[in-house]
């Protein structure tokens, strides 16, 4: 795992062991930062393009031995035709990324909340990376998340079909 950008406002090695039990096959290390991703700002829109952020890691990748890097943004992210994203991935692939910038709840006193959002959307996005599509179940992790609503409605893991396929695909 690593982070994007300067700072981000949720701790990678509070993030990680959350994921080791959704994949427990992975091996998880939090690496530098990718510190100056200003190549992915789109100053008019003042959000990163989570595209180009996704080539900027898949340089990073390209560097070290590790099948597969996600990042964890705290700004806000776009791709053309969206207002925003929480995140995206190569499906399969080897990258992808998540941003933190509206997962966080109103009340500042609920980083329980933060924190369940931030790990939705991390397994989803490593889902992704694995070659799990969109699901329709509301309640799968793989379900798109176009509101905020969304990501709180479902559940941190896949469904029953989706974790069929993930452990259909070898995936290491």
């Amino acid at each position: 795992m690593i982070q994007v950008g300067p700072t981000c406002d949720c701790p990678l090695n509070r993030l990680m062991p959350q994921i080791a039990k959704r994949y427990p096959w992975f091996r998880l290390e939090q690496i530098d930062p990718l510190a100056d991703p200003e190549e992915a700002y789109d100053s008019r829109r003042q959000q990163y393009h989570s595209t180009r952020i996704l080539v900027l890691l898949e340089r990073r990748i390209e560097q070290l031995e590790f099948a597969r890097l996600l990042g964890v943004a705290g700004f806000d992210l776009y791709v053309p035709g969206m207002n925003f994203v929480f995140g995206e991935a190569r499906c399969p692939g080897r990258v992808g990324v998540i941003s933190t910038y509206r997962l966080k709840p109103l009340s500042p006193n609920r980083s329980d909340l933060f924190e369940q959002r931030v790990v939705k959307e991390a397994v989803h996005e490593i889902g992704h990376m694995l070659g799990l599509r969109h699901c329709f179940d509301s309640l799968c992790v793989m379900h798109f998340s176009e509101k905020i609503i969304d990501t709180d409605r479902k559940h941190a893991e896949p469904c029953r079909n989706c974790q069929s396929r993930l452990e259909e695909g070898g995936f290491e």
